[in-house]
C-alpha cells in the first residue's frame, strides 16, 4: 500500500561541504517546527547529514527524526523508490534532478514545485525570483532565489532565533551550561564582546591564516581568542603553527593568542559559536547566513568557480549590507576596509596594512552588524514565503 504523502518533499544531493544539505536540513526543520508542516528529505549522503545532526542513523534507507510533531522523514536518496507518493509541495534544492520515478507520479498530486537555488545579492535576482518555468507535460516550476535583497526568497530563520541569541549573550549560567555540554572552553572574561577579541575561524584551506596569526599577535594590550573548528581549515593552521599534530581538543598557547581547536558541533550549536565571538569568520552559504543572523561582523570565504563568478557574489553582498535602503549605511572608510579584508582573505593574502584599516573601524562594523540583523529580519523569511506561495497554488489549483 502506498504511504500518504506529507505536506513537503525536499530533494537534496550533497556536492561538497556541507551546503547543500545544511540548507535543506535547517529548512526541514523550519517547516516542521515553525510551520507545522510534515516533511520528508530525501538526501543521497546521509554521512554527510548526520555530521550535522548526530542523531540520525547511517545505516536505515529510511527514517523518522525524532521529538519532532509534525515528522521529518529521511530517506536515503540510493535509487527509485516506486512505492513513494509525491508531495503537493515539493523542492528541488540546487539544481537537483528530481528521480524519474517521482517526476512521472507528480502530475495530479503536485500543486507546486520549487527550484531552490543558491544564494546570490547581486541585482539580477530581483528579475529571477519567483519566475516560473512551465514543463512539457504542462507541470509548473517556479525559481527560489535566498538574498539579503528586499523582494527576493529572503534568508532562512527559525521564529524564536534572535531571541534565544539575546538570551544566550546575556546569560552566563546558560553560557556556562553550553560551554561544558559542547566542550567550548569560553573567553575569558565570560561575557562576549568584553576585553580581548575572540574570533570564530571556519573556512577552506586558507594560507592567509598564518599572517593572520603573526598581525594578532602584534595586539599585545588585547588577548585574543581564536576558535577554529575541526574541518579544512584546520591544515592550514598545523602548517602556520608547524604543529602538525593538532587535532580537535586541543587548546594552544602562542604570545597573547589562546587557539582551540574545537569539535565538529551540530548544526543546531553552531549559532551559539557564533554569538561568542566579536568577529566571525565563515564559509559557504549556510554559515554566512547564521553569521548574518549572529549580528556580529564577518568576514566570508566564499567558494571559488572556475569562472571567477564568485567575486562578483562577493561584492554584491558587501554591496547590499553596506549600504540599507534608506541610504544610511557604514562609512565609506569602513566600507572600504570591510571590502579589502573579504578580498584579502579569499585572495589568501593578508597586508598588515589591510588589517590595521579593518582592525580600526571594527567598532563601527560591530555597531553596524547589528543593525543589519535586525533589517534583514523584516524582510522576508524564506520559509514562510515557500508556505504562503505553495498555499496560494494550492488554492488557484481547488478554485
Amino acid at each position: 500500500m502506498h504511504t500518504p504523502p506529507p505536506h513537503w518533499d525536499i530533494f537534496c544531493r550533497v556536492i561538497d561541504n556541507f551546503g547543500d544539505i545544511g540548507v535543506s536540513w535547517r529548512l526541514a526543520r523550519i517547516l516542521a517546527t515553525d510551520h507545522q508542516q510534515s516533511v520528508r528529505l530525501w538526501v543521497d549522503d546521509l554521512g554527510t547529514l548526520a555530521r550535522l545532526e548526530p542523531a540520525l542513523s547511517t545505516a536505515l534507507a529510511r527514517q523518522v527524526y525524532p521529538d519532532i510533531n509534525p515528522s521529518i522523514e529521511i530517506i536515503h536518496w540510493a535509487g527509485p523508490q516506486p512505492d513513494i507518493l509525491p508531495a503537493p509541495y515539493v523542492i528541488e534544492a540546487f539544481g537537483c534532478e528530481l528521480p524519474a520515478t517521482y517526476r512521472a507520479l507528480m502530475s495530479g498530486r503536485t500543486v507546486a514545485w520549487f527550484n531552490l537555488e543558491y544564494f546570490s545579492a547581486e541585482p539580477w535576482v530581483l528579475n529571477c525570483h519567483g519566475l516560473h518555468s512551465p514543463q512539457s507535460d504542462h507541470a509548473d516550476k517556479q525559481f527560489v532565489f535566498p538574498s539579503t535583497l528586499p523582494h527576493t526568497g529572503g534568508l532562512l530563520r527559525e521564529a524564536n532565533l534572535l531571541q534565544e541569541r539575546q538570551t544566550f549573550i546575556h546569560d552566563a549560567a546558560e553560557r556556562a551550561r553550553w560551554s561544558q555540554q559542547w566542550r567550548v572552553p569560553l573567553p575569558t572574561p565570560t561575557a562576549p564582546s568584553s576585553k580581548g577579541l575572540t574570533i570564530l575561524l571556519f573556512g577552506y584551506e586558507n594560507e592567509a591564516l598564518a599572517p593572520l596569526i603573526n598581525l594578532l599577535n602584534t595586539l599585545e594590550d588585547q588577548p585574543v581568542i581564536l576558535y577554529l573548528p575541526e574541518g579544512r581549515l584546520l591544515a592550514s593552521a598545523r602548517a602556520a603553527l608547524n604543529r602538525p599534530d593538532l587535532v580537535a581538543g586541543d587548546t594552544l598557547h602562542q604570545g597573547n593568542i589562546t587557539l582551540h581547536i574545537l569539535p565538529f558541533l551540530p548544526q543546531a550549536q553552531f549559532d551559539r559559536l557564533l554569538w561568542l565571538c566579536d568577529l566571525n569568520f565563515v564559509r559557504g552559504e549556510d554559515s554566512l547566513v547564521r553569521a548574518l543572523w549572529a549580528g556580529k561582523p564577518l568576514v566570508w570565504q566564499i567558494y571559488p568557480t572556475e569562472d571567477d563568478a564568485h567575486w562578483a557574489k562577493l561584492d554584491a553582498l558587501l554591496d547590499s549590507l553596506g549600504l540599507d535602503s534608506f541610504n544610511q549605511g557604514l562609512s565609506p572608510a569602513a566600507r572600504h576596509a570591510w571590502r579589502r579584508i573579504n578580498h584579502a582573505w579569499n585572495q589568501q593574502t593578508l597586508a598588515p596594512d589591510d588589517w590595521h584599516a579593518f582592525m580600526a573601524t571594527l567598532p563601527e562594523l560591530s555597531q553596524y552588524a547589528e543593525h543589519t540583523s535586525s533589517r534583514l529580519a523584516q524582510q522576508t523569511e524564506l520559509a514562510d514565503w515557500l508556505v504562503k506561495t505553495a498555499f496560494e497554488r494550492l488554492q488557484c489549483a481547488t478554485n
